[in-house]
């Protein structure tokens, strides 16, 4: 059974921001904290954070790194997330001003993906005790095209909004899919 979760983002962690953005010494550069701050208000109120899942059995897909990875693990979680279209409209709107407000948005976009992804596998741990990380179609050797398997038991376009381009790239952009398996307690 498919479940679906929604989120209202109502802060991000701008260490994490200014991170995505490459600014890794902790040093912000004049005038961008009032940069980001003036895309957060903006992002904020836009941010649709939603996520679809369903417990499953393992996933026969063949990959030495997946197997590896669920070691210990009777079940999954099959999940994806994603923080609406509007946020990427709002981007994209960005992208036009400058090549650093695309910057800025982009990495509070991935923020904000990485939260609900966080928020999501939190809940579950929750509900089903320890889990796995997040493993995503396109990490070791586990195929980019097992998105398509997984966007289409999820049924994700009519359950959240999220499509898939003929080239694998997601629609919205700042979206996930994972596996996530469960040990248990």
């Amino acid at each position: 059974m498919i479940e679906i979760r929604k989120y209202k983002i109502k802060e991000l962690n701008l260490k994490n921001v200014n991170y995505y953005m490459g600014q890794r010494n902790g040093q912000a550069i004049e005038g961008m904290p009032e940069r980001i701050d003036k895309a957060l208000k903006n992002l904020l109120p836009v941010f649709d954070g939603k996520v679809c899942f369903m417990e499953s059995d393992m996933p026969e897909v063949d990959s030495v790194d997946l197997k590896r990875h669920l070691v210990g693990c009777k079940k999954v979680l099959l999940m994806a997330a994603t923080i609406g279209a509007e946020a990427d409209r709002v981007r994209m709107r960005a992208a036009v001003v400058s090549p650093v407000e695309q910057l800025i948005y982009d990495a509070l976009g991935t923020e904000a993906i990485e939260h609900v992804c966080d928020t999501f596998c939190k809940e579950m741990e929750e509900k089903y005790g320890k889990l796995t990380s997040r493993f995503s179609p396109g990490y070791g050797d586990l195929p980019l095209e097992y998105q398509k398997t997984m966007i289409s038991l999820l049924d994700t376009n009519r359950k959240i909004g999220l499509s898939l381009t003929d080239s694998l790239l997601m629609s919205p952009t700042k979206s996930v899919t994972a596996i996530v398996g469960i040990k248990g307690n």
